[in-house]
């Protein structure tokens, strides 16, 4: 077989290459022939792989490809590198699993949101402290992870990496005129230089854009120190200082008036934006960290980062966070009108830090997000948060396709997706011996990561494809049946998150019960507890009193999703998780090594998982019951299922421990471990026998 390419190419190269190992792997003996597309003759057999011609240009769109078939030719084509890179990987695919086209038969492909990224938050100058950060220091400025993670990304469509720190500056550039705050010697600068420009570059070479993102105006006590002002400009202190430092005004108040902070951020970015020429933009925000009013902090945001762009003399894109403020005027008149329309995006936290939820969040009509920002005129990209599941694997195709779906709007170019309390790098939390046979994070997730990048780029794609890439890990026979556990086991979180809503990540970790705020979270918060907003969710309080008034119509739970039925997914979720466990037990036998056995504990943790929220939430409802009646058969039955409850979180923690070490979690400040909680999980029973509801209130106080 003949495979004739432009070699030249970077991304188009990347793209042939695995297709020469998918024939490889075939048997199938080929040769090369180097051509450009416009020089290629075709030939009668074999694979063309080329940019379309000015005929068929208008065919394409950008990043889109067809694959034609005609006797024993393939032709595969685009109008762009990355174009064509997508569809050799997708001709690569299909010669693995046999899915070959018939004579005359034709595949196009296009992307369904033009941007499909990732947040990385790097652990230098990062955004919190903690284990997922620090154990990662090595693995982040070690150029083979980001060889590996960036193949990875664009093998499953990904176009953009967004790399976040608070202070990236000191680590990227130095420069003449702020000599004294650089912490690095000469050679040691030019060692990091050297090695973020290859990872741009190899970025570049697989089709991905790399952004910078900053907090904003956040400085290292050392730089404060260099700019000859008090190391206190620069330091947070402990977590009361930090939440206090962070919305408060006094040191942001200093810091955004500073001449010499604001000329040196302008410095810095200046630096950055020349010392990265393939660097593709820029992200940041105006709300923490500083102070003023709006207008004074897009002004702020316009005489350093906007003023170091115009300086440069680059064309950048520009993406404004709007995290903690609006979307208002003040972004539109202050920055937006000094960029192009294609450069300029403005990005909003589409599920807040909880992706795992619904798949159509409403918060911005509930925060009615876009007030005073034409649409028609305005990139829009959504920060998609998973600070929800960190160490069991999570995968289902269904919530996650519609999801895209629901993202696909005429404002909205794309997402970048990832956590602030998570750093998907060296993979710290398993144990480094038994069944462990892969290095990273993203390696032991990485079905998670083939969802959100196949599905944001085809949403179309189905079981048989996710069989198939699935089987490299737990081989041809049983990679449906761990498919399907994933799937089920998948839809514990979302539920819980539905019916327990907290915003913010520091607030609620459900895969931990935990929270930086109040610690576990008891069964006293889930009684009171809010569900998620506006996604038609009745939460305990309002069922249990439409009980009690006798307003619960069948009408009025027809558009809703009850505490029943968020309880029943659970139930019915673990239960069927339970049914593929036990068969693929069976089946596995000496096959149960590796990523086979990692995730066949990890399916048994979510059954456990799963159903202690069962009974908990049960349990809640019980009591808010007997809050409202006063009949004690209720508060019996929570204590009842809160004993049963206590039993699957100790088996919980006997699962988790087969395969896992406890870490320091970034966000909620406690250390991960389902052991280390059983003694809150038992409190809870003692909490439901001395609860007390308003009916009992109402009681005493009349005796």
């Amino acid at each position: 077989m003949k495979i004739i390419y432009d070699h030249r190419d970077r991304m188009i190269l990347f793209g042939v290459d695995q297709i020469k190992k998918s024939l490889q792997k075939q048997g199938t003996e080929y040769v090369e022939q180097y051509e450009t597309f416009t020089k290629a003759v075709i030939p009668s057999q074999g694979i063309v792989i080329r940019k379309a011609d000015k005929k068929q240009r208008q065919n394409y769109e950008a990043e889109s490809f067809g694959i034609f078939c005609t006797g024993n030719l393939i032709i595969i084509e685009g109008i762009d590198s990355r174009g064509v890179m997508y569809g050799c990987l997708e001709w690569a695919e299909r010669i693995n699993r046999n899915a070959m086209l018939e004579d005359g038969s034709e595949i196009y492909q296009k992307p369904a949101l033009s941007i499909r990224g990732i947040k990385y938050n790097l652990p230098y100058a990062p955004f919190d402290e903690g284990d997922p950060l620090l154990l990662n220091e090595n693995t982040c400025m070690n150029i083979n992870f980001w060889r590996a993670y960036l193949d990875m990304l664009a093998t499953n469509r990904y176009n953009c990496l967004s790399l976040w720190s608070e202070h990236p500056f000191h680590l990227l550039v130095t420069s003449p005129k702020y000599e004294e705050t650089k912490p690095f010697s000469k050679i040691e600068i030019e060692r990091n230089i050297h090695f973020f420009k290859e990872l741009i570059q190899h970025a570049k070479n697989r089709g991905i854009d790399v952004y910078l993102f900053t907090w904003n105006i956040r400085i290292t006590p050392e730089v404060a120190k260099g700019l000859g002002l008090p190391e206190a400009v620069g330091d947070f202190g402990n977590m009361y200082d930090y939440l206090i430092h962070r919305v408060g005004t006094t040191l942001n108040r200093f810091r955004s008036q500073s001449e010499t902070i604001k000329d040196y951020f302008r410095e810095m970015v200046l630096q950055v934006l020349l010392t990265y020429p393939d660097l593709k933009g820029l992200g940041t925000s105006a709300s923490e960290w500083m102070d003023g009013n709006g207008y004074e902090r897009e002004r702020w945001i316009t005489e350093t980062y906007i003023e170091a762009i115009k300086q440069s003399g680059r064309k950048v894109d520009f993406i404004h966070r709007t995290n903690m403020q609006s979307a208002g005027k003040e972004i539109k008149e202050i920055v937006q009108d000094q960029f192009e329309p294609e450069d300029f995006y403005i990005s909003w936290k589409y599920s807040n830090a909880h992706c795992y939820s619904h798949p159509n969040p409403k918060f911005e009509e509930y925060w009615n997000a876009w007030e005073g920002i034409d649409l028609e005129k305005t990139q829009i990209l959504y920060t998609v948060r998973n600070d929800d599941v960190f160490t069991l694997r999570w995968g289902d195709p269904d919530y996650v396709r519609a999801y895209v779906k629901g993202m696909q709007k005429p404002y909205v170019k794309g997402f970048y997706w990832g956590a602030d309390g998570y750093t998907w790098g060296k993979d710290f939390q398993h144990i480094d011996y038994g069944h462990k046979t892969w290095t990273y994070d993203f390696e032991r997730h990485l079905f998670q990561f083939q969802l959100w990048g196949r599905l944001s780029y085809n949403p179309d794609v189905y079981d048989d494809v996710w069989e198939h890439l699935l089987k490299d890990y737990y081989g041809k026979m049983h990679a449906a049946s761990f498919l399907e556990g994933l799937r089920q086991a998948s839809k514990i979180i979302p539920a819980v998150n539905r019916l327990y809503w907290l915003d913010y990540d520091f607030q609620w970790h459900p895969e931990s019960c935990l929270s930086q705020v109040t610690g576990f979270k008891t069964i006293l918060d889930f009684v009171n507890g809010k569900p998620m907003p506006g996604v038609g969710v009745m939460g305990i309080d309002e069922f249990t009193r439409a009980e009690q008034e006798g307003t619960l119509t069948k009408e009025l739970v027809q558009f809703q999703e009850t505490p029943l039925d968020i309880i029943d997914i659970l139930h019915e979720s673990t239960k069927q998780v339970e049914l593929i466990t036990h068969q693929l037990n069976r089946s596995l036998n000496e096959e149960k090594a590796g990523h086979s056995h990692c995730t066949l504990i990890d399916l048994q943790s979510w059954i456990e998982l799963g159903r202690y929220y069962k009974l908990k939430f049960h349990a809640a409802l019980e009591l808010k019951r007997y809050s409202f009646n006063g009949d004690r058969q209720h508060k019996s039955l929570a204590v009842s299922l809160l004993e049963q409850a206590c039993l699957h979180w100790e088996r919980l923690g006997h699962y988790w421990s087969l395969h896992n070490k406890p870490y320091f979690m970034a966000r909620v400040k406690m250390t991960f471990g389902y052991p280390y909680y059983l003694e809150d999980v038992q409190k809870d029973v003692v909490r439901a026998k001395q609860f007390e509801g308003e009916v009992m209130k109402v009681v005493k106080e009349h005796k």
